[in-house]
């Protein structure tokens, strides 16, 4: 078994555990949603067209009403003529979905009971109780006025969260249900199916509008209109009985509201039809969410570029939603739409942030890694730039910085083969350290040499004035290694130190397969031969007037002009100051002491030797007064001469 797939199998537990908790999430955010998205699928993108025309409706409304002496309770001699006219019409079946819960006119009453009990045309009485918010008076009322007669619940299955009419209400403590029995009374026999309402839709998107005609004029229609069809009567009031749909997704809240003797007709042609929409038990829905999730944490943890990442968990949607509309138009199955999709969605978010904050980590360390081979700003600039690995280079203004420890192979000489790795690895890791937090980059370390440079691979302004920051605070630093080194019994020796600035050509440089980011030209000579100056003169740092000139705000004083090896033209050098030396005695001596050996004043001598009094110390000084002594002149010295 090869790495990648080891790899791969090693991130399943982080898969699933991502998966359970998308899943989680989108169960909790998705369940409100789950029902509205059902909702525009089956009433926008598959509405069911009606096939069959044999249900009507005789509506009782607010004209019927203006026409009456009484609003409540409806007329029952109204009632009774309605029934009596449908029923020598010869209905297939009649449904009264209007409640009889108190007494009326008596004769009215008596008569509308005879009439119900006489009809030759299957009838069947809404039944209500006081879950559906009648009084124990009124349940009594209807109870003794409809014995005789086959009665049927007309209470619809309200959602508990938005108070829509989505699902066929069920045979239980109320008995049969208002449209089923109606359906068995006119001679079908429906399954009691346990899922959604089968909404039908007219030509327009909206409801499918059953035929309806008004209460009071219905025992004057043509006795054609009713027979052989399925009666429904009952109210169809603006503001009393009015329901909620499905349709209120898609077309708006008012646009959606049905009375409900219309949902009672929509129940009834669904039972008629034998359609049906099986819904999936939350446990079902649950687990198909959660397989949609483990895809895609799946389908994001392989080893792929983010593009394909994403595309691969938009495809999984897409098929997703292919199948969904696939099991409702041939399987008339309701797939959960909103949570399958958002665990996908989310648990593949959630993998790509766990693969970004692993890819970033695993950055992190191949940048913290390489940056112990390889100066940090070129792994900064490896990492943002592919073209940085191309073989070539670029004339660039650069300040190099080379610095050398003095005599330490005669010490490693007397030391263990492991106390010199420690003490050069102790002295390299801490001069490395002042590289990099002044902005260099580290060209190379040969030995106990560490080489540097500022302005590349990214330009520096202030490159000159970095590094003359950077050798003040390694003079220092060098000069407490080497007292630490010597309470320990090491002689560790001093650290030299050059730096020049000028134009070199940097870039890669070396073979196809191994290179060196560096520098080649003068610049880097100049720099190198200003280091090993430094013994001739007795100083620690040199620096170029390239580099002093370039940093007006810091202190220098002269050291001499140096004619380096290979050179016609001397190279003025300075040695960088603290700010506590710049105006002391013994450097204002010492510059007094150079000028007049600049003009080779019969005074330079003199000066000297006071700038020597004044600070015994000061190796310029004396190197200077010995070089008069010995006939010398002037501040020019070239070096192959010493």
């Amino acid at each position: 078994m090869d790495s990648d797939r080891l790899s791969l199998l090693s991130r399943w537990p982080g898969v699933v555990a991502i998966a359970l908790a998308a899943t989680l999430v989108a169960v909790i955010a998705g369940h409100r949603l789950e029902p509205v998205a059902g909702d525009i699928l089956l009433t926008k993108l598959l509405p069911a067209k009606l096939a069959r025309d044999d249900i009507v409706i005789v509506a009782i409304d607010e004209e019927t009403l203006e026409g009456l002496t009484y609003r409540s309770p409806i007329d029952r001699g109204l009632l009774a003529d309605i029934v009596a006219h449908v029923d020598k019409a010869g209905a297939r079946a009649i449904g009264l979905d209007i409640l009889i819960d108190q007494a009326s006119e008596p004769e009215k009453d008596a008569l509308l009971l005879t009439t119900l009990e006489q009809a030759h045309t299957p009838l069947i009485a809404g039944r209500a109780g006081t879950r559906e918010g009648l009084t124990q008076a009124q349940e009594r009322f209807a109870e003794e006025f409809l014995a005789p007669l086959k009665t049927a619940s007309v209470a619809l299955a309200r959602d508990e969260i938005d108070g829509t009419i989505r699902r066929l209400p069920q045979s239980g403590e109320s008995g049969e249900t208002f449209s089923r029995t109606l359906a068995i009374s006119g001679g079908e026999m429906p399954e009691n199916l346990s899922d959604r309402i089968v909404y039908f839709t007219g030509n327009d998107g909206r409801p499918h509008a059953f035929p309806t005609y008004p209460a009071h004029a219905a025992a004057l229609l043509p006795p054609d209109w009713f027979a052989g069809k399925y009666v429904l009567i009952g109210t169809k009031l603006a503001t009393s009985d009015r329901h909620k749909t499905p349709f209120s997704a898609a077309l708006g809240a008012e646009a959606g509201l049905l009375n409900g003797i219309e949902i009672h007709a929509h129940m009834l042609a669904q039972y008629l039809e034998g359609r049906h929409i099986a819904i999936l038990p939350r446990l079902a829905e649950t687990l198909i969410a959660a397989a949609m999730a483990l895809l895609g944490a799946a389908l994001v943890a392989l080893r792929a570029s983010p593009a394909l990442r994403v595309a691969g968990v938009a495809g999984l949607v897409a098929l997703y939603f292919g199948a969904c509309f696939a099991a409702l138009q041939w399987g008339e199955t309701l797939l959960p739409l909103v949570m399958p999709p958002l665990a996908a969605v989310i648990a593949g978010a959630a993998m790509g942030g766990v693969h970004w904050f692993q890819d970033r980590a695993e950055r992190k360390f191949v940048e913290q890694a390489f940056s112990r081979y390889v100066s940090p700003a070129l792994v900064k600039r490896l990492v943002s730039d592919r073209k940085a690995l191309s073989l070539g280079g670029e004339k660039r203004e650069v300040t190099f910085v080379f610095t050398d420890l003095e005599g330490f192979t005669s010490v490693s000489e007397k030391l263990a083969p492991a106390e010199v790795a420690d003490l050069l690895n102790g002295y390299l890791d801490k001069v490395c350290e002042r590289f990099i937090a002044h902005g260099a980059t580290i060209d190379k370390i040969v030995g106990d040499s560490v080489v540097g440079f500022f302005g590349a691979p990214e330009p520096q302004d202030d490159q000159a004035c970095r590094a003359v920051d950077l050798v003040l605070e390694l003079d220092r630093l060098c000069e407490k290694l080497k007292e630490e080194a010597s309470a320990k019994g090491v002689a560790l020796g001093l650290t030299r130190i050059g730096v020049h600035k000028g134009e070199a050509i940097v870039g890669n440089f070396g073979g196809s397969r191994f290179f060196d980011y560096t520098g080649i030209g003068d610049t880097v000579n100049t720099a190198s031969r200003l280091e090993a100056a430094n013994k001739h003169l007795g100083t620690r740092v040199l620096v170029s007037r390239a580099v002093a000139d370039a940093c007006p705000e810091h202190a220098f004083r002269p050291a001499a002009t140096l004619v380096l090896k290979g050179k016609s033209e001397g190279v003025d050098c300075f040695v960088p100051l603290m700010s506590s030396q710049a105006n002391s005695e013994a450097i204002t001596a010492y510059r007094e002491a150079y000028r007049a050996m600049s003009e080779n004043s019969g005074e330079a001598e003199t000066l000297l030797a006071k700038a020597l009094e004044i600070c015994p110390g000061d190796p310029l000084a004396r190197y200077h007064l010995a070089r008069l002594r010995r006939g010398k002149q002037g501040t020019t010295i070239e070096l192959a001469d010493e």
